[in-house]
């Protein structure tokens, strides 16, 4: 019996052993898989406008730009009532002037004011005010 009891320790260590290394041993690495990077067109460029207001001070015509109107002067026109119907926005990545529906009706009685008054300005201006 005293063989039998060195061989059931050698064999309960092996055992051990053998469990122990199971528990410790690592996995394989795992393959690290990166996707190629694709290629893109380049990002169209977009137009950037600095300004975009009013550029003249008086008068039906509105024109817009980046050159904008800082100094005007006192004199009135007979168009300048109608202006509030006009703006300058941009569009479409231009500046352009966008007008209300009233700006129209606005001109066109402008336009009959200065017919039926061009030799009385006073009148024309009177007018006008009414547009």
């Amino acid at each position: 019996m005293k063989i039998f009891r060195p061989m059931v320790l050698l064999l309960i260590l092996t055992a051990v052993v053998i469990l122990c290394a199971g528990c410790t041993s690592s996995a394989p690495p795992a393959a690290v898989v990166t996707a190629e990077p694709t290629a893109t067109a380049a990002p169209t460029e977009v137009p950037t406008i600095t300004a975009c207001g009013v550029e003249n001070c008086h008068g039906l015509t509105v024109t817009c730009g980046p050159n904008l109107a800082t100094a005007c002067s006192n004199d009135m026109d007979a168009g300048d009532r109608c202006r509030q119907y006009a703006s300058c926005q941009i569009v479409s990545g231009s500046c352009q002037v966008v007008t209300d529906p009233k700006y129209d009706k606005c001109v066109s009685c402008v336009q009959m004011c200065k017919s039926s008054y061009y030799n009385n300005p006073n009148m024309l201006f009177d007018c006008s005010q009414k547009c």
